[in-house]
């Protein structure tokens, strides 16, 4: 269960004692899911969490091992050098799939098929495609690093959130929001406009930095820009606000948590659950009927990470930090220290880089917006020619485009021509 100890209340022990108990508790967790009556193969991604279990699997087991990874024709996305160094370093036998952004917007319904559900990025697309050359190579099962960054502390959001506990103490200080440039690099804080942005955004409830969902205010705030394209008749049936439901909701301990804790809780209970091993994960794997197992969600693991102190999650800004100490000597020290990249795959650049695929006009044109109802056709008008041009580079932007998309791809198939579609995707997966 993802319950926290109230303050002071974390496991004892040495950080050397702490290491060791992650690690076996890891490895074991790792056997435990090796066990099948079939290969067993294991995604390499080039980040911590993976290459960290193919170590593990390489340690513990003297079975042969297949990895699996995807390479992007965006170099910014692009893992395939630090994927290589490990394959060398490990001596496993690998197998990438590349995936140029025509493939993304060719494959995307096909993914929203799967989800059956809208989605707001087309990430999941690519590993679908991931989970097909792994049963092309005769594997059904996989084991990959989902849960590790929840449960140990490995996203910017918490380090982001982090910085914003600290500059609350201080709301009007003007170098504490300036370390968000460490986070964010990309950042540009030189110009007085940019800096009134950054207070604008990431100042965001800083006057009540207690409040339960603080750590995940600028992503809900970003997330809920793309209500913008509502259509007025779909305005009118919305009754109930999903962050305001989740707090009253929330465990009557919440507020005796540590403010990092009760940041990984709402990760844990909103991305993970219902995108990322849903939509990204299992539905991709089974698409392709591929089993997925996830030893960082061992309960035991969960159970154990949960009760260490939060600094041996993350010590300052350093992500995952335990995690570190006890692959330390595993794995190359280029990947224990190099910043962490998420995976992410391109969204609006994917559809309009080239001349879009036909049913990306079909279902953005205005005859269907208007008759299925969810977009206001003149907002959407707005954006598609944002996309057309180039400009649409926000990230509110490729969340809006790709969430409008997928829903009108779910009302194109399981609303206007059901039956049309089970007998189209059934015909395809033979």
């Amino acid at each position: 269960a993802w319950r926290f100890p109230e303050q002071g209340d974390y496991l004892t022990g040495s950080d050397a004692e702490l290491t060791e108990q992650l690690y076996e508790l890891l490895a074991d967790a790792t056997r435990i899911r090796l066990r099948a009556d079939v290969p067993v193969g294991a995604y390499l991604s080039g980040g911590l969490d993976s290459s960290a279990l193919v170590a593990l699997i390489r340690r513990h087991s003297a079975a042969p091992l297949k990895t699996f990874s995807i390479g992007f024709e965006e170099k910014s996305l692009d893992e395939s050098v630090f994927q290589q160094q490990l394959v060398e370093h490990l001596g496993v036998e690998h197998s990438r799939i590349f995936c140029h952004n025509r493939d993304i917007a060719e494959d995307f319904p096909a993914t929203v098929f799967h989800t059956e559900t809208a989605i707001l990025r087309t990430a999941p697309t690519p590993m679908r495609r991931l989970s097909g050359l792994v049963r092309a190579s005769g594997y059904k099962v996989v084991l990959t690093g989902e849960g590790a960054d929840e449960t140990l502390g490995g996203y910017d959001l918490f380090k982001e959130a982090k910085i914003r506990q600290f500059w609350a103490r201080n709301p009007q200080s003007e170098w504490r929001p300036l370390l968000l440039k460490a986070l964010y690099p990309y950042l540009e804080t030189s110009g007085a406009q940019a800096k009134a942005y950054l207070r604008s955004f990431y100042g965001i409830g800083l006057e009540d930095p207690h409040q339960p969902g603080f750590s995940h205010l600028t992503r809900w705030f970003n997330t809920a820009q793309c209500k913008i394209f509502f259509s007025s008749e779909l305005n009118a049936t919305l009754r109930e606000d999903a962050a305001t439901k989740l707090i009253g909701q929330l465990p009557n301990a919440f507020d005796r948590w540590h403010s990092f804790n009760r940041a990984q809780y709402l990760e844990a209970k909103t991305l993970l659950g219902s995108y990322l091993l849903c939509s990204q994960s299992d539905r991709m794997l089974m698409a392709n009927s591929v089993e997925g197992r996830f030893p960082f969600l061992d309960h035991r693991v969960i159970e154990f990470t949960n009760r260490l102190h939060p600094r041996l999650k993350m010590r300052a800004l350093n992500e995952k930090f335990l995690l570190k100490q006890a692959m330390d000597g595993h794995l190359p020290r280029q990947i224990l220290e190099r910043y962490k990249q998420p995976y992410r795959a391109p969204d609006i650049p994917a559809f309009f880089s080239t001349r879009p695929p036909a049913y990306v006009d079909d279902l953005l044109g205005k005859e269907k917006l208007k008759r299925y109802g969810y977009f206001d056709t003149k907002k959407v008008g707005f954006l598609l020619n944002k996309a057309r041009r180039g400009s649409a580079i926000a990230y509110k932007d490729n969340m809006a485009l790709v969430g409008i998309l997928s829903t009108q791809l779910c009302h194109d198939y399981f609303i206007e021509r059901f039956s049309q579609t089970i007998h189209e995707m059934s015909a395809t997966s033979r």
